[in-house]
């Protein structure tokens, strides 16, 4: 494929992000993103438009009487008390899928409460300040480093046609490794690919450049670098 062109990556991104793309597609589209950073930024650009849906709504648990009902349903079938006598067998390994199935759900839902669903416990990262002024952003992450949120602490003034993009650091010798974009009000939560993750959790600093609207069309910062910040390693 031609990745230098933008639709392409584009489309691949908003496939990626609503879990359109599967399997060895998927694996190869995150490799392509830790290379190369049209991909990467399509990518985020894609999950900060869904993700805020997605947390939006909230998991639906079924009710208990809900088998009840369908188990009473199934036993209210038709057939003649005969039949029913005589298909015994049939009626017994019926329940028991039943029940085999109650059981998958039980543990579906009990696998997302204890995983997707169950709150997030945030760690600090770091708190972005201009120089002799208030903090704009506070930046925490899971304790994975997986997940990224951001929160706008106070007002970012900024022309349209630019955007505020996050850096990590690296220790000693390396190029800065792109975070994403900050948002300019309210919050964010962003899922890190393996590359920033290592680097997030490694880094010793992050750092904030003011970029053309979309990022930095190089995957290095192109414009002035306005914050810089420790990141807060947990003990």
């Amino acid at each position: 494929m031609n990745y230098d062109r933008p639709d392409l990556l584009d489309r691949l991104a908003a496939d990626y992000a609503v879990g359109l793309l599967r399997h060895r597609a998927r694996a190869r589209f995150e490799r392509l993103c830790t290379r190369l950073a049209p991909a990467l930024n399509s990518r985020q650009r894609w999950e900060d438009r869904l993700l805020p849906l997605a947390l939006a709504v909230p998991p639906v648990m079924p009710a208990p009487a809900v088998w009840q009902q369908l188990q009473r349903r199934i036993d209210e079938l038709p057939g003649s008390a005969d039949a029913r006598r005589m298909d015994v067998s049939r009626h017994g390994a019926r329940r028991w899928w039943l029940a085999a199935a109650a059981s998958l759900v039980a543990v579906v839902l009990f696998v997302g409460r204890e995983t997707w669903w169950a709150p997030v416990t945030w760690q600090a990262v770091a708190v972005l300040e201009p120089a002799n002024q208030a903090p704009l952003w506070s930046v925490e992450r899971d304790p994975n480093g997986t997940l990224l949120s951001v929160h706008t602490l106070g007002t970012v003034t900024l022309a349209s046609s630019s955007s505020y993009e996050l850096w990590v650091l690296p220790r000693g010798a390396g190029n800065p490794v792109s975070l994403g974009l900050l948002p300019r009000h309210g919050s964010l939560q962003r899922t890190l690919t393996a590359a920033q993750r290592q680097y997030l959790l490694a880094g010793a600093q992050v750092a904030v450049s003011i970029e053309p609207s979309g990022g930095s069309p190089t995957g290095l910062p192109t414009g002035p670098v306005v914050i810089v910040a420790p990141i807060a390693h947990s003990s």
